[in-house]
């Protein structure tokens, strides 16, 4: 029987989610990183309480006009690749090849 909140979830991160491999720092050391970046605080709050791993930030805009945005976002790899394997049979299928892309490269 499916997961209603991981239908969900995966249904958000399908439109709003990102993940791939970044250089970070000076070394340019290489991560995979699964990030949802949005204004609705409550809706990235439920990745970090379903998938119980990762961290939230927040930032300001720099126009006044624009609202507050949150982030979710998990750079250790093997914890990135469990939680995009558990969207994995909900996401698009560019999604999908996408994420054997970044698993097996």
């Amino acid at each position: 029987m499916p997961n209603d909140e991981l239908g969900y979830l995966a249904g958000v991160f399908d439109g709003e989610g990102t993940f791939g491999i970044w250089s970070k720092g000076k070394n340019k050391t290489r991560q995979l990183r699964v990030a949802v970046d949005m204004s609705d605080g409550d809706i990235v709050l439920r990745f970090l309480t379903f998938f119980k791993t990762g961290a939230i930030y927040s930032r300001q805009p720099k126009d006044p006009k624009h609202k507050l945005m949150y982030s979710w976002r998990v750079t250790k790899k093997e914890k990135a690749l469990d939680i995009l394997r558990t969207m994995l049979p909900y996401l698009s299928k560019r999604r999908q090849l996408k994420f054997h892309e970044v698993a097996n490269g």
